[in-house]
Order: C-alpha cells, then structure tokens, then sequence
C-alpha cells in the first residue's frame, strides 16, 4: 500500500528576540514536516513576509516593539489559511489574555516554556492546532505552495539565504567578497586587535572557544582564534557561513544531533556541539564575517551571552571600517 506522501507545512517566525529565532527556527527544521521560510523581528516585517509568501503556519510573539502580537493577530484577521500560533510567557499569566488572543484569531496559545520542557508535546499542540485550521469551513487552500525545485517559484524561502553546493550563500555576495578584498580580510594573517577580542569574549561568556572568521569564494579564513588552532578551512564546512547568510544571530545548540553539521569534521572528529555565531557587518550593510563562540558540551545560550558576543562582533566592524583600503 502506497503511504500518503508526508505534508510539509511552511512556517514564517515573528519574534524580536534574536536567540528564541534561532530556537524556534532550529526546531522546526529539525522536523520533516515543517519548513521555515522566512523569520522577522517586528510585526511589520512578519506582514510584509506573510504577503509575499502565504505560510501555513505562523509563530507570533506577543510583546514587539512598534506593534505587538495581539495587533498583528487582528490585522491578519481574514487570513483563515493561515494557523496563526502566539508563542509567548505572557499567556502563562493569564487566563483571560489567551481567551482574547483567540478570539482574534489565534488558533493556539503556548508559552515558550513548553518547547524548552517537552518538544515533543510542544509539537503535538501545533500539529493539532493546524489541522483543526485546515479542517475549519472557511478554510482555502494557500496559493503559494511548497514546490521539490525551489527556483521554480520566485518568492519561496524568501528571508533565508539561498543554497549553494550545500552551503547557503548571503544575498549581498559580491559585494562582501570585494569588501574583503578591500579590507585585506580573506587570510589567516593574525592581528593583535582582533587576537584581544576573542580572548576577551571567551573569557567574558565562559565558552572555551571564541573565532573571527571571514569567508571567501571557497575557504573558511579563521583570522583569530582563542583556543582553536586551525587557520582555515573548506568553505563548505564552515558554520559560520551560515552565521554570515542569515546575517543575525545563528545558534547550534547541539550539531551533533542537527542534520546540517552532525556529518561535519568539525562536529564529528573535534566534537564541537554548541556554536553560537553573530555576523561582523559593515557601515554599508555588508555581512563582512562573523564571531564566533564554540563549545565541546551541549549548553544553554542565556541572553547575557548573546548580548556580549553581539557587542564585540560590533566593535569588530568599526574596527574594520577604519581600516585603509588596499591600494
């Protein structure tokens, strides 16, 4: 008997936490039958992606800057192809604001807590929150579906960085690689300035590892390092290249149980398991390279470390901004 093929649903993340993203994004890959698509921090943004790529699903935290999650609820009112899922602490505390946030159109209400405590009952509420919206009467068929060749569609995986030779590549390719033409960044070359912010940045997150990395056509460049020897590697098993395309914060909480990096030299014979990177950006925007923190255990990522490894991945670019052009 032939088996039902497996039914994928696209999933758009709105929160404004860099580090719940990653969590959320990381889970849902980690699942077959979901398939993020695109991740925004503010309401506006999830809109704009909502627009442009009709999810089935999608993830809403309730308190964001500018607007929050009940407005974003009431907007997307008469979006009933949409499982729309309020993923936020502010429903633990309150009976009554769960009650509300459905009555807008929320078809689920879970704390954070729960994907933390039991993934797998995490998942069950959202899979049960999405058939009974698919089961609903006024349900319709999204007009965007999940198609095997994603050049086919212009629009898919929107918000996330293409795939190339089993990497993604960052959207402002060419012009990150003359950036670090420019700024002479594409070697293994140490320089004292860049060497002090990594050992600071360890010491100051308590990881055993801190790299800077920048990454050219085909090879991983490690231009610092703290207790980490290597000076380069193959582009295609750098991390960091995923670090560098998402261009916000990108956390592996244990690549040795993640189907992109659990094969990775890296992850298999070094046991690296938790990796938390930030991009080192330009004046102009440009996604030049990216900070790193890297640990043999598997361990929670608190804000706190977060916040320090963004600040030095900052003063890295200013750094590098007021260096001299090549001539």
């Amino acid at each position: 008997m032939n088996q039902a093929p497996l039914k994928v649903r696209r999933v758009v993340v709105v929160d404004d936490s860099r580090t719940l993203q990653a969590i959320l994004e990381s889970a849902f890959d980690a699942r077959p039958d979901f398939k993020v698509v695109g991740v925004a921090s503010d309401a506006m943004a999830g809109l704009d992606l909502v627009s442009r790529l009709s999810p089935d699903l999608l993830t809403i935290d309730l308190c964001m800057p500018y607007i929050d999650g009940s407005s974003l609820l009431q907007t997307l009112e008469s979006r009933t192809d949409i499982c729309k899922v309020v993923v936020s602490e502010q429903i633990t505390k309150s009976i009554a604001v769960a009650s509300k946030l459905q009555s807008m159109g929320a078809a689920l209400c879970i704390s954070k807590q729960e994907l933390a405590d039991d993934v797998n009952a995490f998942f069950k509420k959202i899979v049960k929150a999405c058939e009974a919206v698919e089961s609903a009467p006024n349900y319709k068929v999204s007009s965007l579906q999940l198609s095997s060749d994603p050049t086919r569609k212009k629009g898919f995986r929107e918000g996330r960085p293409p795939v190339h030779c089993g990497y993604p590549v960052p959207s402002d390719e060419d012009a990150r690689l003359l950036a670090l033409q420019e700024k002479q960044l594409g070697n293994a070359v140490r320089e004292r300035q860049f060497d002090l912010v990594t050992e600071y940045t360890a010491g100051a997150t308590g990881f055993p590892m801190c790299a800077l990395t920048f990454i050219d056509a085909d090879t991983q460049w490690i231009k610092s390092s703290y207790g980490y020897d290597e000076d380069n590697t193959p582009r295609v098993n750098a991390i960091c290249n995923y670090t560098i395309a998402a261009g916000t914060l990108f956390v592996v909480q244990n690549a040795e149980t993640d189907p992109r990096f659990r094969s990775n030299p890296v992850v298999r014979e070094d046991g690296l398991r938790t990796y938390v990177g930030f991009p080192v950006i330009s004046e102009h925007g440009v996604r030049l390279g990216a900070l790193c923190l890297a640990d043999t255990k598997v361990r929670l990522v608190t804000p706190a470390i977060v916040r320090r490894l963004t600040t030095m991945a900052e003063i890295i670019g200013t750094m590098i901004d007021g260096r001299q052009l090549a001539a």
